[in-house]
């Protein structure tokens, strides 16, 4: 087991049959899903406040994504999905990520921003942007956000 580091999430994948093409390498779109899972995992154990719960009153959509690709990933490998916090704004969150193989080796590198909104149907807020504050906001720069923008 891997020491934590401040500012630093890391979550593993195993890299499935279903997740590569006919080669057996991942197939591009898989890792957006794997940098999601690993912002989910970020809410629930590095900020304590569970995914879950949050999404009863807020959303988290990623309005960009990009991810460049360095070597494959292939079938049966576990590869460790590193999140840290680029940018925290008014409404939004850029998190940046490294996919790196069983060796340590880089495999791919992205960032993804995303923005609070209102979930609440019925409500002013309802899918509309909204403040990160509160619990929220402290939890994350606790964690060590990178930037405020």
């Amino acid at each position: 087991m891997t020491t934590p580091t401040p500012g630093l999430h890391r979550h593993p994948i195993d890299v499935r049959f279903g997740a590569c093409d006919p080669v057996g390498i991942a197939y591009f779109p898989r890792y957006f899903d794997w940098f999601h899972q690993a912002m989910e995992s970020w809410f629930d154990e590095a900020l304590g406040l569970p995914y879950a719960e949050l999404l009863k009153t807020r959303g988290f959509p990623a309005v960009h994504a990009e991810c460049d690709y360095q070597r494959p990933c292939a079938f049966g490998e576990r590869v460790t999905v590193e999140l840290q916090v680029g940018a925290l704004g008014r409404s939004s969150l850029r998190l940046d990520y490294r996919v790196v193989g069983p060796d340590g080796d880089l495999r791919a590198s992205g960032h993804s921003r995303v923005v609070q909104m209102g979930t609440l149907p019925g409500s002013p807020e309802h899918l509309k942007s909204q403040p990160i504050d509160g619990p929220l906001r402290a939890a994350i720069l606790r964690f060590g956000a990178g930037g405020q923008s």
